[in-house]
């Protein structure tokens, strides 16, 4: 059996852990793993798309892991990814993406 704890320690402690020097910022990494790398992700019916988003995502795209037995089903999946991601699919506001956008452009 997987040990889903492991994984996400694995990822957020060890892969970027060292990386993360906020406490803050390290908490909620810590709190992504748990949320987003569990048992229930490998679901038929699980998404990482928020349930109702504020905007809707570039062709309806749901962004999920694929059940696919091929490498080459999922380099097609990976391909298809927009081009850009909606702040939405991070837990902000798609105003956290207009924001950066400005701050970009005028620095």
């Amino acid at each position: 059996a997987m040990s889903w704890p492991t994984i996400q320690y694995m990822v957020s402690e060890v892969a970027y852990g060292g990386k993360i020097t906020d406490d803050m910022d390290r908490r909620l990494f810590t709190t992504y793993a748990e949320k987003w790398m569990s048992e229930q992700c490998l679901s038929p019916d699980f998404s990482y798309n928020p349930e109702s988003p504020i905007t809707p995502f570039p062709n309806d795209f749901m962004y999920c892991i694929p059940d696919k037995p091929e490498h080459v089903d999922f380099i097609r999946y990976i391909q298809s990814f927009p081009d850009e991601d909606s702040p939405e699919l991070f837990g902000l506001h798609p105003n956290a993406d207009l924001t950066y956008r400005i701050q970009s452009a005028e620095s």
